[in-house]
């Protein structure tokens, strides 16, 4: 997937019209740093469904997109830990 088609992705999953309406600069730059670092391969669509997922609760929406910014790191920082480890 490209990084708009990824983006259009993640609007349909958070409800958005679109995530550059937001108005939080700082959650416009995670979601496209999401989108971009899934098309490098950091993470999946899976990834990325579950860390929404877990925190559908949470309010508001910039807030929101802090914390999964915030499990998808923590996700990429422990595959990189266990890829070292095992070499």
């Amino acid at each position: 997937m490209t990084k708009d088609e990824v983006l259009a992705w993640m609007e349909k999953e958070l409800g958005l019209r679109s995530y550059l309406a937001i108005g939080d600069s700082g959650a416009i730059h995670r979601l496209e740093w999401i989108a971009v670092a899934m098309t490098l391969g950091d993470w999946t669509l899976d990834d990325i469904k579950s860390a929404i997922d877990q925190t559908a609760a949470i309010k508001p929406l910039p807030r929101r997109i802090d914390e999964i910014h915030r499990l998808l790191e923590r996700q990429r920082q422990a595959k990189w830990r266990t890829a070292v480890n095992s070499e």
